[in-house]
């Protein structure tokens, strides 16, 4: 197995009992909440996230709709190799690539029976802080955890079609189109791959942890 990098606010928030996580179930009624009072998770008061919390909201019952769990997936969470795991996804009401993953990632818990938590990135404890992207706070991550709390693996903030979409889009030559319709183009690709090219970057991930674990023994 790698060896486990340094990540101190990541041990003290596993060590103090993980304050400020959220059960899948309490996440889910939070966003309810949150576009009800046409509000987000943030801690500022912003009139666009609140509505990109509002079309998250249905985003997400429509991923859960359309995903189509593979069999090779299924194999894996119904193998028990994911057990003693613990996961945690970090993320924040209002990211248009954290609903594309986390609706697909409380379905892959709940099928292999293993611990599933929601914490926010900009609220409580900067948990990002030890798992950024290009040194960046890029959302979502999903961390794959020992029940230890020992880290194993991680993924994010979006899948790798995703990702050169966006790269694409920040070094294109000006004049572009603006952001809100390069995002638009973004969940238009997610709503055709349907968890697809998510699920197989998941399975990569899961089943490298299990080599990896195989291997140290």
């Amino acid at each position: 197995m790698t060896q486990e990098l340094h990540r101190p606010v990541w041990a003290t928030w596993w060590a103090d009992g993980r304050p400020g996580a959220m059960t899948p179930e309490a996440y889910g009624q939070a966003m309810l909440d949150w576009v009800e009072q046409k509000a987000h998770s943030g801690p500022e008061p912003k009139e666009k996230y609140a509505e990109y919390t509002r079309l998250n909201a249905a985003r997400a019952r429509r991923v859960a709709k359309t995903y189509r769990m593979s069999v090779d997936m299924a194999t894996i969470l119904d193998s028990g190799r994911t057990g003693g795991q613990h996961w945690v996804v970090i993320t924040e009401s209002w990211c248009g690539d954290a609903v594309q993953c986390l609706p697909l990632i409380r379905m892959w818990a709940e099928r292999a029976g293993v611990p599933l938590e929601v914490m926010l990135r900009d609220t409580g404890v900067p948990l990002i802080d030890d798992f950024l992207t290009r040194g960046g706070r890029s959302i979502p991550v999903w961390i794959v955890a020992e029940a230890s709390g020992t880290v194993l693996g991680q993924w994010g903030p979006r899948p790798e079609t995703a990702r050169q979409m966006v790269l694409e889009h920040r070094e294109a030559p000006e004049p572009k189109p603006p952001y809100a319709e390069f995002a638009a183009q973004v969940q238009l690709w997610y709503a055709r791959d349907r968890g697809r090219e998510i699920e197989r970057e998941a399975r990569e991930m899961l089943a490298g942890i299990v080599r990896d674990a195989t291997l140290s023994f």
